[in-house]
């Protein structure tokens, strides 16, 4: 009975190791399949399925586009030049006003009073100075009492004539034609010599102002003629010319330029144009697809197909024609740049190109 149920524990145990060992032989081959699959997908992987295109040398028209905003042709603040309180407003904001039309009147009647007074001593100088001239012919009065009512009457007159200019002053002239839109005052203020008045805007003509790079900018010359549009109005052009080319470059390194061109009538200051620069004869560049460019085009990275790997290459970036941008160097035609799929290379890696 005994000698039974130890066979019997036996040949269970027996079945447990067999059963333990196979177990552990199918994992093991399990595990030697799924790493040879890894090995064979992370071959898989290494290489990046790409898109390519050609580098060619292309004929583009030199003309070009650049976009802007249009500002007023002049901008003025008006000041008073005077102390005083306003007592006649002759303007608001919106109103139009012609170069010397009147804006505003000040208090001015402490002036007029002593010009008044003024006058009246003026005139018994210049009698008193009558009867000394003939005195001095007698003998009356000695010359250098002749000189100093002379001198008293033209001190009178200079003090007249100051004060017949601070009296101008008290009527406050638009220095230019425009627009006021913007009021610092209203009728009854206190004002004070370089207190702002008003704000004088004048968009006829108006200026699109547009920045311009160094290439371009060698093209343009003051007074040339340029084709203009406003964004809000679609396509309807516009004939402007150059008014403005500056000698220096913003730190951006472009060139602010200014275009003059009649107001219409519905131009605002601040809103959106284009403008369109003809340079003249077309041009032959090298050139490939913006798309090619590995993140910035002013970065100049590239990456060229060599055999079936791709290379990284610097080159020197040009004018933009489209979506194609010119490469001045570091290119030659023929060679095949990789469009898609760059974010996925490195100097080496293997591709695939999609047809």
């Amino acid at each position: 009975m005994n000698t039974r149920r130890i066979i019997s524990i036996t040949l269970t145990l027996l079945a447990v190791v067999a059963a333990a060992v196979a177990i552990s032989w199918r994992l093991s081959d399990n595990k030697e399949t799924m790493e040879e699959k890894a090995q064979i997908t992370q071959v898989r992987n290494t290489t990046v399925a790409v898109s390519t295109a050609s580098v060619t040398k292309e004929s583009f028209s030199s003309d070009f586009i650049v976009n802007g905003t249009f500002r007023p042709s002049k901008e003025l603040t008006v000041t008073s030049d005077v102390n005083g309180r306003i007592t006649s407003l002759k303007i608001d904001e919106g109103s139009y006003v012609k170069e010397g039309q009147l804006i505003l009147t000040v208090d001015n009647q402490l002036l007029q009073n002593q010009l008044k007074s003024l006058r009246l001593n003026l005139d018994k100088s210049k009698k008193d100075l009558a009867r000394m001239q003939n005195l001095l012919k007698d003998g009356g009065v000695t010359e250098t009492q002749y000189e100093e009512a002379k001198l008293g009457v033209e001190s009178i007159e200079i003090q007249i004539e100051s004060l017949q200019k601070q009296i101008n002053d008290t009527y406050l002239k638009s220095p230019l034609a425009g627009t006021v839109n913007q009021m610092m005052v209203e009728n009854g203020s206190y004002i004070a010599p370089g207190a702002p008045i008003a704000n004088v805007v004048s968009t006829n003509p108006i200026e699109l102002e547009v920045y311009l790079t160094e290439d371009q900018v060698v093209t343009v010359k003051t007074g040339q003629r340029v084709n203009l549009t406003a964004d809000v109005f679609g396509n309807k052009e516009m004939s402007g010319s150059v008014g403005f080319i500056d000698v220096k470059a913003d730190d951006s390194k472009r060139f602010p330029v200014k275009l003059k061109v009649t107001n219409p009538g519905n131009l605002k200051a601040g809103m959106n144009g284009r403008a369109t620069f003809s340079a003249g004869k077309p041009v032959a560049a090298i050139a490939v697809p913006r798309e090619a460019f590995v993140g910035s085009v002013q970065d100049g990275k590239i990456f060229v197909l060599s055999g079936n790997k791709a290379s990284l290459r610097q080159v020197t970036p040009g004018n933009v024609y489209g979506n194609k941008v010119e490469v001045l160097s570091g290119l030659s035609e023929g060679e095949t740049v990789i469009t898609s799929g760059q974010i996925n290379l490195q100097e080496g890696t293997e591709v695939n190109v999609i047809k």
